[in-house]
């Protein structure tokens, strides 16, 4: 979605709160994490993983204006992460808010300097309006299982401690092999 994708993107994985402040984003936790490997399974580490989304009230603030009774004073709407040596990635944020029309979904950039962008939608299994979803239903099927993220709950005796999305990526093309 090129008209909501900011300019800047924040610098923090955590996009529930801005560094140093102790007011939170409004809406349910959610904590998106995965792997990033090469076309072997080889961990692709330093890649930079940008995302954004809506925020609770499925509105993404870099669309409204300033004084919108919309807009969340303590939500980020975009964050960047880095992979480490096991080509794992994480961000703090919480469940997007719907948009008419559209499933929820996180917008994602994943690039690094030996392999190609890739730029797509994260959506999340079993959720009722992936199957209303026009742009979700455009992709074939095997598509939509790649683009479509488990969620469980981060401790399901504690269902307002959030959960956790796990989004797997595979890039193409294969690591130089380190000798």
């Amino acid at each position: 979605n090129t008209l909501s994708k900011p300019e800047v993107f924040n610098t923090s994985n955590d996009l529930t709160r801005y560094v140093g402040s102790f007011d939170v984003a409004t809406g349910e936790l959610l904590y998106l994490k995965g792997h990033i490997t090469d076309a072997f399974g080889i961990p692709i580490e330093g890649a930079t993983v940008k995302i954004w989304q809506t925020n609770s009230a499925g509105k993404y603030q870099s669309l409204l204006e300033e004084d919108s009774v919309y807009i969340d004073p303590n939500f980020l709407m975009s964050g960047t992460a880095k992979t480490d040596n096991l080509g794992r990635y994480g961000f703090k944020t919480i469940f997007p808010g719907i948009i008419k029309g559209r499933a929820p979904h996180i917008n994602i950039i994943i690039s690094h300097p030996k392999f190609e962008t890739i730029e797509t939608e994260i959506y999340f299994e079993q959720h009722p309006l992936n199957e209303k979803d026009s742009q979700y239903l455009s992709y074939s099927e095997k598509d939509r299982k790649m683009l479509t993220s488990s969620v469980v709950y981060y401790d399901p005796t504690k269902p307002k401690d959030g959960k956790i999305a796990t989004f797997n990526i595979v890039m193409d093309g294969i690591h130089a092999y380190k000798g």
